[in-house]
């Protein structure tokens, strides 16, 4: 009850108040809001400007008597800039919201064997900019492997992907889209212990990002930060029960350190961090 209650409550206040920024139009634009599914939640900083991106991971898990499975994707992804998290003490959460995407796909679990899993996926959806006004057509695609290796009590599990992703703004026919490979471990840790019901094993992480299209952040009033390559460390609370609700879900909840060149970034977890 107490963690369908704390759930609820962070939902809420990701929510609330959905009112387009009163800043100047064409102030601190970024065309990364449309990206903001897949670079994940968090706190991004580059050449002096903050974009704070929180991701809702609404999804819905079907099953079939054929074995593969397949997962409605139904993310929704709020932005708000220049906001950090020691801000909150003195202004509170923000309540006006700068970017806001909806970006539904698909996904099929097929079970290769019974230690690696592939998982194809196909994203097509909308980013708008609150601030300017601006529409942006989204779509991504691509494949991932899960495989679990032999490690006994940590679980170790061997993650590779390899995506695209792209958009297309409406009112300026403007366009631009990123390709990365993924891969890295999540390492369970053997102190498993239980929290009001549910039983908790630590995780920690370590992925490595490589861009065959770089990954290029706008930045006002100075040069683009262009990326081809990034890592990030992190720290999970993996539960062995899914926590919350049929259509959102969360089995993990953590942090990531993302870091590249001229780019670092706070990545708050809520699934699988690679």
């Amino acid at each position: 009850m107490f963690y369908n209650s704390l759930f609820s409550a962070l939902i809420f206040l990701c929510c609330c108040s959905i009112i387009p920024s009163t800043n100047a139009a064409g102030e601190n634009e970024s065309a990364n809001y449309a990206f903001a599914n897949y670079l994940g939640s968090g706190i991004y900083r580059t050449s002096g400007q903050d974009a704070t991106v929180v991701n809702m991971p609404f999804s819905y898990q079907m099953e079939r008597d054929d074995g593969i499975d397949f997962k409605l994707r139904l993310p929704v992804s709020v932005g708000f800039f220049d906001f950090e998290v020691n801000d909150i003490p003195d202004d509170g959460i923000p309540t006006k919201i700068d970017t806001l995407s909806f970006v539904p796909g698909v996904e099929f679990d097929y079970l290769y064997s019974d230690k690696l899993t592939i998982i194809p996926y196909f994203d097509l959806g909308w980013a708008g900019n609150l601030t300017t006004g601006s529409d942006t057509a989204v779509y991504s695609s691509g494949v991932s492997a899960l495989y679990e290796l032999n490690g006994g009590a940590f679980d170790p599990l061997w993650v590779n992907r390899l995506y695209y992703a792209g958009y297309y703004t409406l009112d300026t026919n403007s366009k631009d889209g990123y390709a990365a490979f993924q891969t890295g471990i999540d390492l369970g840790l053997p102190n498993r212990f239980k929290m009001l019901g549910h039983a908790i094993q630590p995780t920690v992480f370590a992925t490595s990002y490589w861009y065959f299209v770089d990954l290029t952040f706008d930045a006002p009033g100075s040069q683009d930060v262009s990326i081809s390559s990034s890592y990030e460390v992190g720290f999970t609370l993996a539960s062995e029960k899914p926590i919350g609700y049929s259509f959102l879900s969360l089995d993990r909840l953590g942090v990531g350190y993302r870091f590249g060149k001229d780019f670092y970034a706070w990545h708050l977890l809520f699934d699988l961090p690679i």
